[in-house]
């Protein structure tokens, strides 16, 4: 009995820490007509262009677009970054690349160049911020993600994996304040490494440099975007 009422509470204390996190969320409701922009670096860049192509066949953009046009009409998906692009980049693109598309659905995952930058946690929270208000006050919803990786050594010895737990845990609390579903992408390739990467290898698994997405990295970012949508 008591080994059923420790469990009991683990779960318990679990679920609370993942509220916490803004880890449970709801999905935004899809519907016929909407338009879909993944905003980001160079890891949107080339989920957008389906690149490089020795190693990706078909990008994480692509996946999610055709996966939901099977139940929806006119759905539209885009997406708008640039290559070593930070949160302070994502909003020069704002005017350019994203409000001229009329997007009813924008999806953010920045974060991996911040983390390994200079600007500082503060600086990534405020720009998140920013993003988030400039895209609510046209009435666009909001996906916040966590960062992914520099890196793919599943034990934190990644030369950057301690910035970037500090700037996935801003990404939550972001996602957390301004009320917006959280796509915790850190935790899920934290997660899949452990259970899929035996040997420590700091490539090779959802990248092919640690940082860059191959085509399982693809196919595994798309699976888990396509959570934040209720089809």
């Amino acid at each position: 009995m008591l080994f059923h009422h420790t469990a009991s509470l683990m779960v318990v204390f679990a679920s609370a820490a993942a509220l916490s996190a803004g880890g449970t969320t709801k999905p935004i409701q899809v519907k016929d007509g909407d338009r879909i922009l993944f905003l980001g670096d160079s890891l949107t860049w080339y989920g957008g262009r389906d690149e490089p192509k020795k190693h990706v066949t078909k990008g994480y953009v692509r996946i999610v677009e055709e996966t939901l046009q099977k139940k929806h009409k006119n759905i539209e998906v885009y997406w708008a970054s640039t290559g070593g692009g930070t949160v302070q980049t994502l909003l020069s693109l704002l005017d350019k690349q994203v409000l001229p598309k009329k997007p009813t659905i924008v999806v953010i995952q920045i974060g991996c160049n911040d983390a390994r930058g200079s600007g500082g946690k503060k600086k990534f929270e405020a720009g998140l911020e920013e993003l988030i208000d400039r895209l609510h006050k046209e009435k666009i919803q909001v996906i916040q993600c966590t960062c992914t990786s520099v890196g793919e050594k599943h034990d934190g010895t990644n030369s950057v994996d301690k910035n970037l737990e500090v700037f996935a845990k801003v990404a939550r609390k972001v996602a957390m304040r301004k009320k917006v579903p959280l796509n915790d992408l850190r935790v899920a390739f934290v997660e899949h490494w452990k259970k899929n990467n035996p040997d420590n290898k700091s490539s090779g698994i959802l990248t092919y440099d640690g940082n860059h997405f191959n085509q399982a990295g693809m196919e595994f970012v798309a699976q888990h975007m396509l959570k934040m949508f209720k089809q």
